[in-house]
Order: structure tokens, then sequence, then C-alpha cells
């Protein structure tokens, strides 16, 4: 169980983070947004059926766009465009299992995004993605933070409540100084669905190998489109939570932390489950373990605010509702 003066400390310390002006974080992402414009460009493909798509793309070094392979897979003619030119890529490299594709240009005169990393990055960190998501005319800005981060063969996949729709696959999703993190990438299905992107650690491995292709044939699926067994365990467990179905989220958390052991997502959805089931004594131990290996876990203090609150606990819920609104106050209607 976490100590209250642990706890003390970590309110005060969000207090001295929520101190800043919530008017100049909104001045300063919407120039650092304004600023990548220009490096964000429309993705059109046509197939041998001459269908159509449009997807998005980002400059992420001199001549090269990077964009989803699903994006550009089967296509018989590819090119992006920017302030009314059209640009005819000449080869590509391809990461079919991430599924992020970079697109090689002669003469691309777009200014490339600064890449980031992701060595350090926190929960509830603020994010923004770009992207023409509905086929914009301009390109499209969402803000969100950072809600989830899952390995996946030593990457971390990033989920994000900065939401993006059809059409901004292949977008960037930024961090607070303007540096890409990751690429847009899918969405879980429903009006509450999760946005996912794929890290900017990829791409760098991908220009350095700068293996290039000339066709655009996948070899492989996505990790994101296998069959349900070969699914990620954070993938896998979004069925479950959406069909409430716990004894199932049970079952897959539980084979998730015997693969993973370290993982305090793999923690938490056990504990969502057992808490979801009545095992209140067991769901408590998870989520105490969560916060202690990730102190900015809003979803583990805002259960361990509810279950303090049931057992009547009021030292206890105080101070993990102080944890979860400064946070995230909209998470208890505030």
């Amino acid at each position: 169980m976490l100590k209250i003066t642990y706890l003390t400390l970590l309110v005060f310390s969000l207090n001295v983070y929520s101190a800043t002006s919530i008017e100049n974080k909104n001045k300063r992402l919407n120039t650092l947004s304004f600023s990548i414009n220009p490096s964000i460009v429309k993705v059109h493909t046509a197939n041998k059926q001459g269908n159509h798509g449009v997807g998005s793309g980002v400059v992420v070094s001199k001549d090269h766009v990077v964009t989803n392979c699903h994006v550009i897979a089967d296509a018989k003619g590819i090119h992006v465009t920017k302030y009314g030119v059209s640009y005819p890529p000449y080869a590509l490299l391809a990461d079919w299992r991430h599924d992020l594709c970079i697109l090689k240009f002669e003469y691309l005169k777009l200014k490339p995004v600064t890449l980031g990393n992701n060595d350090k990055l926190k929960y509830e960190a603020e994010v923004f993605a770009k992207s023409y998501g509905g086929n914009t005319v301009k390109p499209h800005t969402s803000i969100g933070k950072v809600k989830g981060v899952y390995d996946l063969n030593g990457h971390k996949i990033i989920q994000s409540s900065a939401w993006f729709s059809l059409g901004a696959s292949g977008g960037g999703l930024f961090n607070n100084k303007g540096e890409l993190i990751g690429v847009t990438t899918f969405k879980t299905p429903g009006n509450l669905g999760s946005f996912y992107s794929v890290p900017v650690e990829v791409i760098k491995k991908m220009l350095v190998s700068n293996e290039e292709l000339s066709i655009t044939t996948a070899s492989e699926s996505p990790f994101w489109d296998a069959p349900e067994k070969n699914l990620p365990f954070f993938m896998q467990a979004v069925g479950p939570i959406k069909n409430e179905n716990w004894v199932k989220l049970n079952e897959i958390s539980t084979d998730w932390l015997s693969n993973k052991p370290d993982s305090y997502e793999a923690e938490y959805h056990l504990g969502l489950a057992n808490y979801r089931l009545g095992n209140t004594d067991e769901a408590k131990v998870s989520f105490s373990r969560v916060i202690e290996s990730n102190n900015q876990h809003l979803q583990a203090y805002f259960y361990l605010y509810e279950i303090a609150k049931s057992e009547g606990s009021e030292q206890e819920m105080n101070n993990y509702k102080k944890v979860v609104r400064l946070l995230d106050a909209s998470l208890l209607g505030d």
C-alpha cells in the first residue's frame, strides 16, 4: 500500500506543475502546431481497379516522408501533395509488421520535422496529433495526453487521447516540444475508441537501414491486424473491456502478467478485472503496484479512490482524489 507521506509529496509536485498557466500552454502548443504544418503532407493512392485513397504523411528527413504501409499497400500509383504541388516517390522503405513505410523522393522541397524519442515518455504528458483526417484541406490538429505505453517487440506503442479520424493514418503525434514521437496508425472501434501511434524509434531504424523497395505488395500483415490470439495483449484486452467480460479480461491479464511480469499495464488490467468481479482486496494490491511503478497512472489512482470511498477510508479517499483531480479533473466530473 502506498504511504500517505509519498502521496502528499506527489500531490505537492503535481500542484507545482498544475500552477503553470493553461493559457500559455495552449498558446505555445498552437504556435508549435502551426510551425509543423509545412511538414505534414497528404498522401494519394490509386489501385489497379482505379479506386483512389487518401492518407497523411510526415516529412522525417530530406526527401523522405513516412506514412502507414496500409495507406499505400498494393497501390499502383502514389503521390503526395503540398501547397498545390504533387510529388511522386521513386522508392520506399517498409516495415510491414509495424505498419510504417517511408517514401523516397527527389527534390522534395519540404522541411523535415524534428525526431524526438520516447525513452522518458510519461503518462498524462501533453501531446498533439496532426494529419489530414477527414480529408481536410489543411492539416488538422487535436490535442490530448498520453494514456498508455505498451511494449511491442522492444518498441513503445503509444495510446493517447489526441483523437484522429479516417484519413489520419500516417499523420504525426508530437510532444510539447514539437518533436515527432509517433505516427498515428489505428484506433479501436466505437465513439469512445482509443488512439494508437507507432513510435518514432521504428522510423529511425528504417532510415539507418535504408533498404529500398520498388513494390507496394505487403510481405506480412501489420501487428494490429493479426488473428485475435496473436494480437498483442493490450489489444486482446480491448474487446473484453468493451463487452464487460471481466472473466475473460482476468484470463488475458493473468496470461499477460505471466509473459511480462514487470508490465504495470498487465497488472492494471488484472486489477480492473478483479475490481469489476468484486475482488476488491486483489484489485487494491494490483493498483497499488501499478502506481509504485508509474506515479502518473491516472486510472489506477482513480480505482484506488473508488475503493477507498467504498470502504469509508476518508483520508485515503481524499489523498487519491487530489491526485486524480490534478492529473485529469474531468474523470471526477470536476
